[in-house]
Order: C-alpha cells, then structure tokens, then sequence
C-alpha cells in the first residue's frame, strides 16, 4: 500500500498524543484544584505562605477562607515560633527571638504601611495579635486593630471610649471569628457597701469603689460593640491601677492585676456569659507580714491549652516554681521547679549584689513558656543579661537562644534584665481577619 493510501489517525487520537507528550504530570496535577488543595493541606504554614508568590491562582486557593480555616483546624494547637518582646524605650520597639532557629534577635519596630507611627500589641491569640496606634494630632486618641502578623491582614475595630482594658479571644479549633472583649466604665453611682453587693457577685469580694464596670463586645461575623446585658455592672478594687496582663484560656477571657492588697483575675466566661474570680496559687510569702521584694516578677500564659503562672517575690532564691491549670481542673497544680544555680554556673552574669543590703540575687524575667506535646519538650524562655535562653524542664538543659544587641537607642545594651516589659507569641497562621 502507498503512502498516500494509508488511513490518518482520528482527530482525537492525535490530540491525546499531543496531550500526553506537551502536558507534564506536574501541570496536569497543577490543573487541578481537588488535588492541589490537597497536597498544600500537608504543607507548613511557612511553605504557604511562599507559595502564594507561585501565581495569582494558587495565592486564590490558599488565601479563600475555606482552605484556610481548614488548614488552621488540622493544625490546632499551632506551635509558638517565636516571642516578640517590648522595649523599655519612649520609641516603641520590639525585639523578636526566633524559637525555632539560632539567629541574632535585631530590634524592630511594627507599623502598618497605611499608618504613620509605631503599633503597640496589647495581646496575641493563636496566632492573631491585637494592636493599638495613636492618631494625629491627638496622640491621646487610639485605633485598635485586629492583625495577623503572618499573612499582614487587618481590621480597625469601631471607635470606643471610656474603656478600660480590652482582649481578644480566638479558637481557631471551634471557630474561624474572633471577638474583642471590652471591660469598660459605666456610670459611678455606687456609694455604700450594700449597694455593691447588689450590682454583681464578683462585686463583693473587692472593697467598695464609685465606679461601675461593664462588657462589650464586637464578634469579627456580628460586626459593632453591644454591651453583654446577661452580666450586672460590677465594682472593682479601688487600689487596682492596671489591666493590660490578659490571657484568653479555656473559653475564657482572663484579666489579671497584682496590687498592694490584691492578687486576683477576673474571668469572663464567653459561651456562659458569666463573669467571676479565679483563684490564683497560694504562695508562702503570704504567711508573712512582710512585703514581697520590690523587684517582684509576675508572669501569665497559656500554652497548649492550659495556663501557666509564674511569680518570683524573692530575687535571692535559686528556686523558680511554675504552676499550671488545667483545662478541666480549677485548680493550680505546682508542675515545675526551674534551679537557677546551674544557669549561673554557665551564665555568671545573671548574679549579682543587690546595691542596698548587698546580697546575692538573680537577675532574669521570664518571656515566654512553651507547653510541648510530652513534658519533656516544655520549657521556659527566660530574659537574662544581654541574651535570652531556654530551660528544660524534663533534663534540666538549658540553651542559648540570642544576644540581644544595642540598637541605636539602647546605651546598655540590653544589659537591664528588667528591659522587657511584654512578651507575646508569635505562631503563624492564616486566619482571617
């Protein structure tokens, strides 16, 4: 038969042939939305978080709310990278310690590319932080904002005045909305002892005060403040002076204050909308007249589900208890002890002589607690001289972590272990904001 004769192959044959020898498997795949999706689910947030420069297509996929709400849920609890820690200085500043590589901790300073100063956190959430910025001209004026840290997302919560602390709760595992909590004044018309018992239970406990307290609320699905009517207004102790230390826990918001007469938290209760005290672990200085040591240290955080509190009243122990709570307990349950001596050995600059009675102390804060999946891998992050460094609970190692450089503000050169005043967890994510 002559070549002319010969029968051609059908149309479809022939662009199957094409198909199979012009298409890799790769793109095949790539053309897949079902399948892609599925591979990335495995990846780490990290590695998505660079694969959004892949193209417009894939930055689609991984940034829809519905792969990411499902990658933040797989992932639950997520791990603590990293620790951001305030400065000291009038120009805020932030330092970041990595906690998953060794690197230099090199100062910062958050802002927002559409905002002219500096951002203040004021807490961080599973992986969201809540933030503040002052408004020209007024720098009394504030904006609060919702940010994720991660993936640089924001959102400006609606103006409120009058507040007097705020914090933000998120559970990723439960649901992708958060809620901001506010604790705010109300009116001052509370004037005797009998009249406060009636406003609220948690009134009782605390000395009779003239102002009034309530809780608002803005849901990130809901959208503006509405005051939480299931709760009566309350009183607060008249010597309390600061609410900034809040810890989201257990369903809960959690505002805690240390003063002269006081060591308690008051908790708030999202799904009850119950508002009452919780205990704190009583410690032997109680049982003494005398007063704790001036350079008192406290420290609250959860980690992996469950609180953490830490508080160092005598500078000249070697001893550091850690106590936790559970998240099915409403107890506090002394879980470590952290022996200062062998981290002096190797680090002798974290000893020194108190300048008024000369006698030895040690010179740390506590920056951070990380709960690992075994107790062996749990460890505290400590603040020492020119460095920050970790402690093994379980094998009682502990590691350097970073020096802490001078920045062009700071002529001690992170010398004053004092010099942090807030830490907060960075954990990367990509929940919505």
């Amino acid at each position: 038969m002559s070549s002319s004769s010969r029968t051609k192959a059908p149309t479809s044959t022939r662009t199957r042939r094409n198909y199979g020898v012009s298409s890799s498997p790769s793109k095949i795949v790539a053309d897949l939305d079902d399948v892609l999706l599925h591979i990335l689910s495995f990846l780490p947030i990290k590695a998505l978080i660079k694969c959004k420069r892949v193209s417009k297509r894939w930055r689609s996929l991984i940034t829809n709310p519905n792969f990411s709400n499902r990658i933040i849920t797989s992932k639950h609890p997520l791990p603590i990278s990293g620790l951001y820690l305030q400065g000291t200085r009038r120009e805020i500043e932030y330092r970041f310690v990595s906690l998953d590589n060794d690197q230099l901790s090199l100062p910062s300073q958050l802002r927002f590319a559409d905002h002219p100063t500096s951002i203040i956190v004021v807490q961080s959430t599973n992986g969201l932080l809540l933030c503040k910025c002052t408004c020209h001209p007024n720098h009394f004026n504030r904006n609060y904002y919702v940010y994720n840290p991660t993936t640089k997302q924001k959102t400006l919560l609606p103006p409120i005045t009058d507040h007097v602390s705020l914090s933000l709760a998120f559970d990723p595992s439960i649901s992708p909305h958060y809620k901001v909590f506010c604790l705010r004044k109300s009116i001052s018309s509370v004037s005797s002892a009998s009249s406060a018992s009636s406003v609220s239970p948690v009134s009782s406990v605390y000395s009779v005060s003239s102002d009034l307290y309530h809780i608002e609320v803005y849901s990130s699905n809901e959208g503006p403040w509405r005051r939480v009517t299931s709760v009566p207004s309350f009183t607060l102790p008249q010597t309390l002076t600061d609410l900034s230390n809040t810890v989201f826990w257990n369903g809960a918001v959690h505002w805690f204050w240390f003063g002269p007469n006081s060591r308690d938290c008051l908790s708030f209760d999202i799904s009850r909308e119950e508002i009452k005290t919780l205990p704190l672990p009583y410690l032997d200085y109680q049982d003494y007249d005398e007063t704790p040591d001036v350079g008192t240290l406290s420290f609250t955080e959860e980690s992996r589900g469950n609180l953490h509190f830490i508080e160092v009243n005598d500078l000249g122990s070697s001893d550091l208890p850690v106590y936790e709570m559970e998240t099915n307990s409403s107890t506090w349950s002394l879980k470590h002890h952290v022996d200062l001596e062998p981290l002096a050995a190797a680090f002798p600059e974290i000893v020194r002589t108190e300048y008024y009675t000369y006698r030895k102390i040690y010179s740390f804060s506590v920056i951070g607690f990380v709960k690992g999946e075994t107790d062996a891998e749990s460890y505290i992050v400590l603040h020492i001289p020119k460095m920050a460094v970790k402690y093994n609970f379980v094998s009682k190692t502990f590691k350097k972590l970073c020096s802490f450089e001078p920045s062009q503000d700071d002529d001690d050169g992170g010398d004053n272990f004092y010099g942090f005043r807030r830490s907060f967890q960075f954990i990367e994510s990509l929940a919505n904001v």
